[in-house]
């Protein structure tokens, strides 16, 4: 039995469903932040309200004993009141450190700003991601115009996150090379894509998860070698020291714009990788003859 393909899908909420799960680039959704922000700026000002009045009310309260002892206190607008800023912290949250620190949830959460803020922490979806879901979005037009707009801007709005995350959090910027190269030369692309299990759409480009990997890693393997081993063959080669400081320069400088252009590393581990291979190459080039 053969398996559905996305076309197989009638047109409509359905077939969008099923593109944007056709792949782990295509499962995107838009994030809200505005209505987010605006919606917890309006239980912040309910919150301020709500303790101004709780303010006046125990400002006004005639009998101490009401003050003194929430048992005996027979105010019923101020319990009224306090129900109310139960109700609404219980949306809005008491803890609000929690957006800093998100992976702290003792005390009382804060359901609102603690639902918002791990939002905020899934990865956004990259430029092309959202373009590519923009083009098969106009191109096939599954929705009525009027529920269309969270999809016919995604190229400039910003606010989508990516759903379909890569279990590898590695993922260098060497591997998103490789995949634009794939996906701008169609010809090249058709000789790796999967479509046939799941689209027969010719314009779209599925990739099996483990072959950018293996690209890259046979990248690595062929390219890091032979540029280890180039700077001793020329430094051995020349003669003087000018031509020799001027490769070792060129190395130097190569090496750190690879490492910043190809890998997704960090200030420190750069710096270690950068330092290492200038004092390595360095050695080198006070013994050479």
């Amino acid at each position: 039995m053969s398996s559905i393909k996305l076309e197989d899908y009638r047109q409509g909420y359905p077939r969008l469903a099923s593109f944007l799960t056709l792949d782990r680039n295509f499962s995107i959704l838009k994030r809200y932040d505005f209505l987010h922000m605006r919606s917890l700026l309006d239980l912040q000002d309910q919150l301020s309200e709500l303790q101004d009045q709780l303010k006046r009310c125990d400002e006004l309260e005639p009998v101490q004993l009401g003050l003194s002892s929430r048992r005996q206190d027979s105010n019923n607008t101020r319990r009224d009141l306090l129900q109310r800023i139960r109700s609404t912290l219980e949306v809005y949250g008491e803890y609000t450190y929690t957006l800093a620190t998100p992976c702290i949830t003792d005390g009382w959460s804060d359901k609102a700003v603690q639902d918002y803020n791990n939002m905020l922490r899934l990865p956004e979806a990259h430029e092309a991601q959202r373009q590519n879901v923009e083009n098969w979005f106009a191109g096939n037009k599954p929705l009525v115009r009027s529920e269309s707009a969270c999809f016919l801007n995604m190229s400039v709005e910003t606010d989508y996150v990516a759903l379909g995350v890569s279990e590898r959090c590695d993922r260098s910027r060497l591997e998103k090379v490789l995949e634009w190269g794939l996906r701008t030369f169609p010809r090249v692309g058709r000789l790796f894509h999967t479509n046939l299990a799941k689209t027969r759409d010719p314009n779209i480009f599925l990739f099996p998860p483990s072959l950018l990997d293996h690209a890259a890693k046979a990248f690595v393997a062929l390219f890091v070698p032979m540029w280890l081993v180039l700077p001793t063959i020329l430094l051995q080669s020349s003669g003087g020291s000018l031509p020799r400081s001027i490769i070792y320069a060129i190395f130097v400088f190569g090496t750190s714009i690879l490492l910043v252009a190809a890998l997704d590393i960090t200030k420190h581990n750069f710096l270690i990788a950068l330092v290492t291979y200038a004092t390595l190459l360095g050695a080198f080039l006070a013994q050479s003859p």
